[in-house]
Order: C-alpha cells, then sequence, then structure tokens
C-alpha cells in the first residue's frame, strides 16, 4: 500500500474512486500526492490531480472519468465520436515544469529523477471504457494496466531508465514543499493527531493518535472506516452499525472501572472514526507478575475481579481477552481496550481465569489457586468468592508483616504455635493462640505439600461455607510463603473429650450429644462432606453441646482407621467404601467404647463392639439410637 499525502480533496467520485485503487495497489515503497499544485516560473499553479512518485519515475497522472469509446491520439481526442481535451498533452507539460523545479532545487551531484505525464481514464470504477490508442506507447492507461505502468519499467517513457534512488525522492518532495506538514495534516481527526498505523485491511484502519491541549497531551485508539475502501455500501454499512454498537456499549458502562473512556463518533461522509482512550500501562502479555510484589499482585486481580463483575451486573461480558487487549498499570488499575460481549458469563469467567492464572500462581493462598484452577475448567464459580478471598489474603499479608518474629513457634507473624497436640508424618496438630485477635486457636500443618492439595482446599472451602453449631468452625486456610507446608487455622473448642470422659459418662447426657452430633454428620452429608476421622478424641463436649474437631481430611495424624485415639483397628471394619456409613459407624463405635465399663481393647473388632454394646444402659440406647447403632454395625458387618 502506497504512502498517501492528500494536500486537497477529490472534486469527484473519478478521481477519490482512482486515489483509493492507487493507494491499495501501488508498493509501500511509493508516494502518492494527490491534489496538489505545481508553480510555475509567473507564480501561476497548475493543479495536478495525482502525483506518483516511483520506482522508474515521477509521473503527473491525470485522472479523467470518461466513459464510452475514447479515440487517443498523439494531438486529439475523441469521446464516442465527440471532440475532448488531450489530457496527456497537459500533464506532459506540468511534468517539464516540475523536471525544471527539480533540477533548480537539486543539490550537485544529484540528478533530477525522470518526470513524465500520464493520463488515468476510469470510467465507471473500471467499466464502461474502451480506449483506443493511435499509438501504443502514448501513456494512457485503464484500471486494468496503470498500475503495471507505474511500477515496471515499460511504463516509463524515458530513452535511458534509471531507478529513482532516496535521495532523487527526497529531492522531489522538498521542491513540492511542505509536504511533511500535509502528510501531518492528512493524519489528523479532529484535534486528533494520528502517530502509528496499527492495521489497516479492507477499509478498516487502527490508528495510535494523540490528543493535544495545550500541554495536556493523552494516547487514543482511533478505529476507523473508510467508506471509499470497502468493495461495497453494504460491507460498509455493516462495520459502521458494529462500530455504533461499540460505543454504546461502551457508554453503557460509562463508571465501571476497568471500561475505557471514549469519545462520539466522528462522521465526515468519507469516514467513520470512534475514538478509544488508550489505558495507562502495559498489555498483560508484557507484564512479569514477579515485577510486583505479592500485595500489588493480590491488589492487581482483586481490582481485575472488581471490573470484571462490574461489567457482568450491567449484562454484558469481555470477550476480547487478547493479550494486547487487557492494560494493567503501574498502579495496578486494569482496563479492557474493547468490550464485545460474544461470550456468555461462564465463558468470560474462564478466559479471565486463563488470562491472570500467572498472577494467581505467585499468590500466598490455596483457595484462590483453586477457584482459578475451576474456573480454567469452565466450572461456574462466583466472583464475590474470588473477590472476597483475595481481600483476606491481602488483609493477612499485611498484618503478619506488622507482626515481626523471628522465633519458630510464629506461623505466618500471626499465630504462635503454643502446644503440639498430635504429629504424623505429613501433618501436625497444635494448640495456638492468634496475636492479632488475642484468642485461642487450632492450627494444623500440612507438609509435604503435593499436588493433592487441591482437593484438600476444595473440601476445607466447602466447610468454611458451611456453619453448623455442633462442628468446629474454620478461620483460615492457607500456604506457609516461607516453606512448603500449608495451614489451617480453626476455633479452639473448650471442653473435655470422649475419652476423657470414659467412666464418668451419664447416658443421659451421652444421648443427648448422640443426637446432636448424628444430626450434624446428616447436614454434612447432604453436601457430600465427611469428617473422616472420628474417634474419642475428636469429640469434644462441654455442658449441654458436643463438637466435632480435627476433620480428618489430608491428615495422617488423624488416622481414619481410629476411632479411638492411638488403638489399631481391625481391617474388616474398613472394608466398606462409603465414607457416610464410616463417619455413622465411627460415632457409633466411639459413644459405645465411652459408655462401655470395659477397658478399651487393644485391637478393636466388631465381636467386641458388640460384646460392649450388649451392656449399654437402655437410658441411652433407646430404640432410635438402638436402630441407628445396630445398622451402621450391621452395614459394616456385611
Amino acid at each position: 500500500m502506497a504512502k498517501h499525502i492528500p494536500f486537497g480533496d477529490p472534486v469527484n467520485h473519478a478521481e477519490s474512486w482512482a486515489f483509493n485503487l492507487l493507494k491499495k495497489q501501488l508498493p509501500d515503497n511509493y508516494v502518492l500526492l494527490t491534489n496538489v499544485e505545481i508553480p510555475k516560473k509567473s507564480g501561476q499553479a497548475m493543479e495536478v490531480d495525482a502525483l506518483v512518485v516511483g520506482e522508474w519515475g515521477v509521473y503527473v497522472v491525470d485522472v479523467k472519468g470518461y466513459m464510452g469509446q475514447l479515440e487517443a491520439g498523439l494531438h486529439a481526442w475523441t469521446l464516442d465520436g465527440h471532440q475532448v481535451e488531450n489530457s496527456l498533452s497537459k500533464a506532459n507539460y506540468v511534468a517539464r515544469v516540475l523536471a525544471g523545479n527539480i533540477r533548480k532545487k537539486a543539490p550537485y551531484g544529484v540528478f533530477p529523477p525522470w518526470c513524465q505525464g500520464m493520463v488515468f481514464v476510469t470510467g465507471r470504477e473500471g467499466d464502461a471504457i474502451d480506449l483506443h490508442k493511435d499509438a501504443g506507447d502514448l501513456s494512457i492507461y485503464t484500471p486494468q494496466n496503470i498500475v503495471s505502468a507505474l511500477t515496471q519499467e515499460w511504463g516509463s517513457t524515458a530513452d535511458r531508465k534509471f531507478n529513482v534512488s532516496e535521495q532523487q525522492k527526497k529531492v522531489v518532495l522538498d521542491t513540492i514543499g511542505q509536504v511533511a506538514l500535509m502528510e501531518k495534516r492528512a493524519k489528523k481527526v479532529q484535534d486528533f493527531q494520528k502517530t502509528l498505523c496499527l492495521y489497516q485491511r479492507n477499509g478498516i484502519e487502527i490508528w495510535q493518535a494523540e490528543y493535544n491541549l495545550g500541554g495536556w497531551k493523552t494516547d487514543w485508539l482511533l478505529k476507523i472506516l473508510i467508506a471509499a475502501d470497502f468493495e461495497d455500501e453494504a460491507s460498509y454499512r455493516q462495520q459502521c452499525n458494529m462500530l455504533t454498537e461499540q460505543l454504546k456499549r461502551l457508554q453503557a458502562l460509562s463508571g465501571c472501572s476497568g471500561v475505557p473512556l471514549c469519545s462520539s463518533i466522528i462522521d465526515d461522509g468519507e469516514q467513520m472514526v470512534l475514538p478509544i482512550k488508550i489505558p495507562q500501562g502495559r498489555p498483560i502479555q508484557f507484564f512479569d507478575p514477579l515485577s510486583v510484589d505479592h500485595n500489588q499482585r493480590v491488589s492487581i486481580l482483586r481490582r481485575a475481579a472488581t471490573s470484571l463483575q462490574q461489567i457482568h451486573g450491567s449484562g454484558y461480558s469481555v470477550s476480547n481477552w487478547a493479550d494486547n487487549q487487557v492494560f494493567i498499570s503501574e498502579q495496578g488499575d486494569v482496563e479492557f481496550i474493547d468490550i464485545e460481549n460474544t461470550k456468555t458469563m461462564q465463558e468470560d469467567l474462564q478466559s479471565f481465569a486463563q488470562s491472570f492464572e500467572k498472577f494467581a500462581q505467585h499468590i500466598d493462598s490455596p483457595l484462590v489457586t483453586l477457584w482459578f484452577a475451576k474456573a480454567i475448567k469452565g466450572e461456574w464459580i462466583s466472583l464475590d468468592e474470588l473477590r472476597a478471598e483475595l481481600s483476606t489474603t491481602l488483609m493477612q499479608h499485611k498484618l503478619s508483616k506488622n507482626a515481626q518474629s523471628s522465633s519458630d513457634d510464629i506461623l505466618n507473624g500471626r499465630y504462635k504455635l503454643v502446644e503440639r497436640i498430635r504429629e504424623g508424618d505429613n501433618s501436625e496438630i497444635w494448640q495456638a493462640r492468634h496475636l492479632l485477635g488475642n484468642f485461642d486457636c487450632s492450627v494444623v500443618l500440612y507438609k509435604n505439600v503435593s499436588e493433592s492439595w487441591l482437593g484438600l482446599s476444595d473440601s476445607y472451602r466447602r466447610i468454611k461455607s458451611l456453619y453448623h453449631p455442633n462442628i468446629e468452625r474454620i478461620i483460615e486456610f492457607g500456604r506457609c510463603p516461607d516453606r512448603n507446608e500449608l495451614f489451617l487455622s480453626k476455633e479452639w473448642v473448650t471442653g473435655e473429650t470422649l475419652r476423657d470422659l470414659k467412666g464418668t459418662l451419664s447416658p443421659e447426657q451421652a444421648g443427648l450429644w448422640f443426637d446432636q452430633l448424628h444430626q450434624a454428620l446428616g447436614y454434612l452429608h447432604q453436601f457430600d462432606i465427611f469428617h473422616g476421622g472420628i474417634s474419642l478424641a475428636n469429640i469434644v463436649a462441654h455442658h449441654e453441646k458436643a463438637t466435632f474437631v480435627n476433620f480428618g481430611l489430608g491428615l495422617d495424624a488423624i488416622a481414619k482407621k481410629d476411632v479411638r485415639q492411638k488403638v489399631d483397628v481391625d481391617e474388616e471394619i474398613w472394608s466398606v467404601e462409603d465414607e457416610g456409613i464410616r463417619d455413622i459407624f465411627s460415632l457409633a463405635a466411639s459413644f459405645i467404647i465411652a459408655l462401655s465399663e470395659q477397658a478399651i481393647p487393644e485391637t478393636l473388632t466388631l465381636e467386641s463392639l458388640e460384646q460392649m454394646k450388649q451392656g449399654l444402659d437402655p437410658t441411652f440406647l433407646t430404640e432410635t439410637r438402638g436402630q441407628i447403632i445396630e445398622d451402621a454395625l450391621r452395614i459394616i458387618k456385611v
């Protein structure tokens, strides 16, 4: 595509069509000057339709929109039998004047390039023209051969043909004068000055531009539709409608964070322009998450999620998630240049997660990482949940930085590990103190974390979202940034374990607690959540309330086979695979052992449980409870 510098506007449709054809079909190194004036010695100016600075010479092109049969001779022309002006003679005269001007302007040692006249007969946009030339070498051409004549050696009428050098091209442009000024004016759309062409094809152009008002300058993106460059009116109108719809979307979303500013559409009849303010910062593809600290990464994710939520709340989707369409500023602001609204909300979430996953990978929150893993798989998941977890992570990270301590018993700057309660090869349970909140809590450490932590975090995320008075509350599930460990903090449940109460339990009190915990299990199982570690040591009772503690998820410190602390269980008890049945069996077995007067056997078997059950007080073993316990033992036995 040639470099087109208009000095004036086309005077008719033939000129406009001809200039557009030459601009699109001439090579990139050609310069096309249109509606330019060439001064004579007397000072009188002669207008030239088009001046082409090409490879083999400088061509003064006169455009004619003749239709019909054109008989062109050396001296006279006729169109359908009627005499018309000999345009080639006029073009050659202007070419000689231009050559003289160039010769005077050229510095010593630089020869002026060959200048010749040429006539371009357009017909009706390439049709309805029949050209006959008396001499075959007359420089008169139709749309079928005009480009070949301008780009190939045979089109030059010089006796000796030479390529035009870059220095000669510069002399020509200097001779014409004010080319740079006219080029700048041609790149101006109202108060927007084009600076860089980013895209140009089939009538659609995208330019980077500047808006300069006094000392205030901002960068803009201009989406331009040029009517003359489209193949037909219908295609142009279709693109105009799409541009108008984009303006409506941006206006409807004005006020939402992440949505760029835009100006009204500029339409002068020849082109339609939509100015969109370019966001500050860099495209996401050039933004390295490790170039900012942890809190900035969290803030970027939170702002991106907030922007997307506001856009979705207005009934639109971003849809265009190309790397060069999402910008991140140094202050952490996120903006989307193009809001296309072509995807569903769920597809938009998936694309968002794919674009920002590299930030989530470097954030100390397993739940954030889990959220992104689920969203990338296409699962529907709430942005509220992500924003809440990001806010929590940001607050906790800031608090942990303020709690400066080098002691080994301080976890993440906010938990003081007081006493280790249990320990396994890959997990530990601690009594701890929340330093900032100044309250007791329980902390579980998961060591040697593997890929299985994703499932672990998913389970604890679901537990955290539930509430039941007989289930311990989850405070936080996170990652230790300075070591390969996860931690879980929970409320500290006051009371004594069933193991500690063995031998002192009243049947009435035990029955009350059993009923509470059985109902709690039913509640959990509705959501496919299982305790997995019910034992005498994991049931804490205080006055009228019993509570499940220490869920067995991922804890080798709480073996699933351990319904009694530190006592092995016969393998046949766990032959059943249903986790819900195991939970109920473990609950029943724990109360049978706690209420039995017999000592805890070295190995727990179904037979020993049956024997203990026979000695239970009927006050505890009511018809309902007895049926629950009997069903659990029978299913396990089967």
